[in-house]
């Protein structure tokens, strides 16, 4: 295990019943871990269940349907730096 800055650390504690205590020590007992590394081994668990899942098909492919459905602005909006020489002047002030 990767041995951890004191500025990474940060003090967590909780109250727990004797009987949850014990559940704990019996986990760790078990698993040949210490209490916190079989809690923590719990916790990684269930996150990482919870990890989100990409969705498949990029940003263009999503946005394909909207693409040249606006007629009468100017074809080179996307190319032309001179569109973009005033852009966020109006913000900064």
């Amino acid at each position: 295990m990767k041995k951890k800055d004191k500025k990474d650390i940060v003090w967590f504690g909780m109250k727990l019943t004797p009987e949850e205590k014990a559940k704990i020590k019996l986990l760790a007992k078990r698993k040949g871990l210490t209490q916190k590394d079989a809690v923590m081994a719990l916790v990684n668990e269930e996150v990482l269940e919870y990890e989100i899942e990409p969705v498949p098909g990029s940003m263009l492919d999503k946005l394909q349907p909207y693409i040249g459905i606006i007629d009468g602005g100017p074809s080179d909006v996307s190319t032309n730096p001179k569109y973009m020489e005033d852009f966020g002047k109006d913000s900064l002030n």
